[in-house]
């Protein structure tokens, strides 16, 4: 009776160890190429939240991103699969282990990166702005960038932008604490701004322009960077797919089916150098 006890225990644990196995295997998939994807028909994509990536109501799915990736994937003639970069995913990870062919987030590029993900042809180029209240009279609260010396800027969790704030501190020699909160969007966080709850945060110039219609008791004038390119990411295991979304959007961009999209979901078009 004991033997017979064991072996029911051994045999459990092991029929746990693969229910355990086949869960982790259906949330981890291997790097697809443009081969795979096509054979399948279908490609996945993880892509940010809000009006210039993703989102939805009751009736559509729309959003700028989106609006763009969809156009390849109909070239292509394959089924979208998108995957919503809430706040609980980190995008570069699951781009790194398989779970989604592109991250279509605008993120600066890459130059001669050595993690397993590149960068793809730049899409847009814009610079980085200081989003924050404004004071009883309508003004700032700062107008120079030094001024942020000994203050916090709160920004979204895992913001590809955090490493160019570290960047302003070092060159201003400033002390900059850089906080992150987890929210769904940017809209989310400029209005947590707009709502007196956060003094600062940050936000892409290309951005702007619809925020500034939305809030109008938060500036968006003093700027923390230059122009800098920004663009969507792939696997390095992916270089066919990497080259056909590039000669895609190359093609694209700059056309008068781009311009209407930008402009509807963006409204800042002078602040693309590719124009």
């Amino acid at each position: 009776m004991k033997i017979m006890g064991k072996k029911k225990v051994i045999g459990i644990i092991a029929v746990l160890l693969v229910l355990v196995l086949l869960i982790w295997l259906g949330k981890t998939r291997s790097v697809r190429d443009l081969s795979e994807v096509l054979k399948e028909g279908r490609m996945s994509v993880l892509i940010e939240s809000g009006e210039h990536g993703f989102t939805r109501d009751s009736v559509h799915v729309y959003g700028f991103q989106y609006e763009l990736i969809r156009r390849f994937t109909d070239s292509l003639g394959v089924e979208l699969v998108v995957i919503n970069e809430d706040k609980t995913r980190d995008g570069m990870r699951e781009l790194a282990n398989g779970t989604c062919d592109v991250l279509v987030s605008l993120r600066p590029v890459m130059v001669d990166s050595v993690r397993s993900v590149v960068s793809l042809n730049p899409i847009l180029s814009t610079r980085l702005m200081l989003v924050q209240q404004k004071d009883s009279a309508g003004q700032p609260l700062i107008s120079k960038q030094y001024e942020l010396d000994g203050d916090t800027i709160t920004v979204v969790k895992n913001s590809p932008f955090m490493v160019r704030l570290g960047y302003l501190a070092e060159e201003l020699a400033i002390n900059l604490t850089i906080n992150d909160i987890s929210v769904d969007s940017p809209d989310e966080i400029v209005k947590l701004v707009n709502d007196k709850q956060l003094k600062y945060t940050i936000c892409p110039e290309y951005l702007t322009g619809r925020f500034k219609a939305r809030y109008a008791d938060v500036d968006f004038s003093v700027p923390l960077s230059f122009k800098q390119d920004l663009t969507w990411t792939v696997n390095k295991k992916s270089p066919e797919l990497q080259k056909r979304l590039n000669a895609f959007l190359d093609g694209f961009i700059g056309t008068a089916e781009f311009i209407t999209l930008y402009n509807q979901y963006c409204q800042c078009l002078k602040y693309i150098d590719r124009f």
